[in-house]
């Protein structure tokens, strides 16, 4: 016979590991109606890492393995390689994970309960993430709610802005829409953490309006942030006179050293401005950003409340509906927080 047998069964590395690739890939492929046993797709990507690295450390070439029960031995053939080829089946493999992160929602509603169950019994390392799905999804839950509730409170701000712009400028001159242009990109590099790009934004849309306190307090914002206190102190006194009250001025900065990342300063300033005006809403609606800046959901969640009673009893409808909306996001994410386990 030209050919050896090659038996029914996979009994070398190679042919158990390309096993447990074509029966993950057939369980991914039926994942909708896996039920719980979707949970043996994690215990054959456990197989498929320890193959791979068992692979590459032995030196055993892949493909050459496979070819010596095909080919009889002759003396033309090379030797077996220094390190494993096995590019294809990684190739495969990390095909398999990327389809397990698009499906993760699918995952977890077959899975339920049972894979934190299998998870506790086994304790696998983290690097197996795939173990750790649920864990995952809940923390992009938080980021996705967190994030709405900062750009919640940007919205609510930019809505009063807006206002205020609206009032003053029926038809703004075009300096003014050059500066409007300069600081709408030092927010996008502020979010975008480029500072020193941010700061001649700012500077370029005070060139334009001297008289617009906004743009002085960004810059002294980032001077702050750039250590450049000398700076930082010269601009925030430039905005500071440019305010009608030093309350208004506290919040309007807590929310730009919030939004450069700086909760401690905007901590400082929000407790500064409570201390001042603890009958005003807004601290309390400030105060909760910058707790869930924090990761502190519960506080957060109480100074929403008093914001919104607070707005009520003023008769701040926007603020009271705001406060209200963000409210609804914070309790859901403390159940987030709350459902996911702690091992």
């Amino acid at each position: 016979m030209s050919k050896h047998f090659v038996p029914s069964t996979a009994h070398t590395p190679a042919d158990r590991l390309r096993k447990a690739l074509d029966q993950a890939e057939m369980r991914m492929g039926n994942l909708r109606r896996a039920g719980p046993q979707a949970l043996e797709i994690l215990d054959l990507m456990d197989q498929i890492a320890q193959g791979l690295h068992e692979l590459e450390t032995t030196g055993l070439d892949v493909h050459a393995e496979h070819a010596r029960f095909e080919t009889p031995p002759t003396s033309n053939l090379q030797p077996p390689t220094s390190s494993a080829d096995v590019r294809a089946e990684h190739a495969r493999f990390e095909t398999l994970q990327r389809q397990l992160q698009r499906q993760q929602k699918s995952f977890l509603r077959q899975t339920g309960a049972a894979l934190r169950e299998e998870r506790a019994a086994l304790k696998p390392d983290r690097a197996r993430w795939w173990w750790y799905l649920d864990e995952r999804a809940a923390e992009q839950r938080k980021l996705r709610v967190r994030r709405a509730l900062t750009w919640g409170t940007v919205a609510a701000v930019v809505l009063v802005v807006a206002g205020l712009l609206y009032d003053r400028f029926i038809a703004p001159p075009p300096e003014v829409r050059e500066a409007f242009q300069h600081k709408a990109r030092g927010e996008s590099l502020v979010e975008a953490g480029d500072l020193q790009a941010a700061l001649v934004e700012f500077e370029s849309a005070t060139a334009f309006t001297p008289d617009d306190p906004e743009s002085l307090l960004w810059q002294g914002v980032i001077h702050a942030e750039l250590n450049a206190p000398d700076q930082a102190e010269i601009a925030f006194d430039a905005a500071f006179a440019l305010y009608d009250t030093e309350y208004g001025f506290l919040l309007e900065r807590a929310m730009a050293y919030l939004r450069a990342g700086d909760v401690a300063a905007a901590s400082a300033d929000v407790e500064q401005a409570i201390a001042q005006n603890p009958e005003e809403g807004r601290g309390y609606y400030m105060r909760a950003s910058v707790a869930a800046g924090q990761g502190d959901y519960s506080t957060a969640a109480e100074d929403l409340e008093k914001a919104a009673e607070l707005a009520n009893a003023a008769g701040n409808t926007q603020l009271e509906a705001t406060a209200r909306t963000q409210l609804a996001m914070m309790l859901q994410l403390l159940i987030s927080q709350q459902a996911t386990p702690t091992e």
